[in-house]
């Protein structure tokens, strides 16, 4: 029998524990099929010998630099049709004590007021959305 689906809101505080931030207030996206996260920088470099993806990430006062080894770009879709290519990468979000490795593509939203996004693919047969309620899954 399958698991029945837990029911969040519109918004949801979530941890990206290994990007180093425990708690940071998402937007659930139901019309976004990737999850987008904010970066303040991204580059490709050669560390070590091999290529990485560097990224700057920032989600409040918290600033960190990570390095992933594995990523790729992607072609995504705008709401209003516009075709961008982004960075993807791949890490696990924690919300309310269930976690889930899930992708990110990596998006400037520094202009938004909520700096994740979380899209049908991390949503998909885990969670069912409630739009008139926030941060439902908070203590």
């Amino acid at each position: 029998m399958a698991k029945r689906p837990i029911i969040i809101g519109r918004t949801e505080h979530i941890a990206l524990h290994e990007l180093g931030f425990e708690r940071v207030a998402a937007k659930i996206d139901t019309g976004a099929y990737r999850s987008a996260l904010h970066y303040q920088r991204v580059h490709e470099a050669v560390v070590e010998g091999q290529r990485r993806l560097v990224v700057v990430f920032q989600m409040g006062r918290k600033r960190r630099a990570m390095q992933f080894k594995q990523y790729e770009r992607v072609q995504v879709k705008s709401s209003n049709g516009e075709v961008s290519e982004r960075y993807l990468v791949r890490t696990r979000v924690t919300l309310n004590g269930h976690s889930v490795r899930t992708q990110f593509t990596l998006f400037d939203r520094s202009d938004m007021k909520f700096q994740v996004l979380l899209g049908r693919k991390f949503l998909r047969h885990r969670f069912l959305v409630d739009v008139s309620r926030t941060f439902v899954l908070d203590p």
